[in-house]
């Protein structure tokens, strides 16, 4: 029982901290996502061709690939050009 309470309360400053980056991340991401989405959605309503075509083909390459494909791409392939980005970064 007490090694137990011992890991706890040595792990608690991470699990807290792990915490408040989930937090931070999901509300960016939402942030985020609903700007760019509103965009997109009145891109793809508009009646020019240039405004609509452009985010079709965005949002079926997004909607197309699985999430998990996503990442990978943008975690290890953006590097192979020379463009770096935190970890942090990269989950957003």
């Amino acid at each position: 029982m007490d090694a137990t309470l011992d890991l706890l309360s040595q792990s608690a400053p991470l699990l807290l901290k792990g915490a408040g980056y989930t937090i931070a991340l999901s509300l960016i991401g939402m942030s985020l996502g609903l700007v760019l989405g509103f965009g997109l959605a009145l891109m793809r309503l508009s009646r020019s061709a240039l405004l609509r075509w452009p985010a079709g083909v965005y949002v079926s390459a997004i909607r197309g690939t699985p999430l998990l494909v996503q990442l990978f791409l943008i975690y290890y392939g953006l590097p192979q050009f020379g463009v770096e980005l935190p970890p942090l970064a990269a989950a957003g």
